[in-house]
């Protein structure tokens, strides 16, 4: 089935839809083709960026206790501080906010050094506990990652993801640094070979 509305980028069962519905950020596929897109620059230019995954703390409580129309007014109120977060410290073009999963939001965030990423995670936990209203508070779990040129999707996604629960397990309301990579090795030397008679 394939439905569409003029004016707009709505297209079931089509890969055209880029915004999450309840949220206003991209949605998890969009945000991954940014992250691909992103990943091919570094390597053709060598820019590090950073990648943050923002898990809201308790939202399944925050569900039970409240009713899931609190809980995705409390998930349009942390979409709306992160974007807003951006724009304020990091300038409108450094930072791309993508729903990931439930809960949780990604950011590609374009710093050159790990200190830098950090405040970045940080002003994004901040800002999480600012969404929080009246008998709701919030707080945020978050997961980083400095990527590294050649990296993959997914190795990136999966350090910022071992971060993100590391996080979790140490507390929650905290972030946690993923290790870089071992860089690659470079070209080996290459030995003649030796014929003998």
């Amino acid at each position: 089935m394939s439905t569409s509305r003029t004016g707009d980028d709505f297209r079931v069962g089509s890969a055209e839809i880029e915004t999450d519905e309840l949220t206003g950020t991209l949605t998890r596929l969009a945000f991954i083709a940014r992250l691909r897109a992103r990943l091919r620059a570094a390597a053709n230019v060598g820019t590090p960026f950073g990648i943050c995954i923002v898990d809201l703390d308790h939202l399944k409580r925050i569900n039970l206790s409240h009713g899931l129309t609190r809980g995705d007014a409390a998930l349009r109120g942390v979409a709306g501080q992160l974007v807003r977060t951006s724009h304020a410290d990091f300038g409108e073009s450094s930072l791309t906010v993508g729903r990931y999963d439930g809960g949780a939001f990604a950011a590609i965030v374009e710093v050159d050094s790990l200190a830098k990423l950090l405040r970045a995670a940080e002003a994004m936990r901040f800002a999480v506990a600012a969404a929080g209203t009246g008998d709701i508070r919030l707080s945020a779990s978050v997961g980083v990652a400095l990527a590294r040129c050649g990296e993959s999707v997914d190795d990136v996604l999966l350090r910022a993801e071992q971060a993100l629960f590391l996080a979790k397990q140490f507390g929650r309301d905290r972030l946690e640094i993923s290790p870089s990579p071992t860089p690659p090795r470079g070209p080996g030397r290459v030995v003649p070979l030796r014929r003998r008679a």
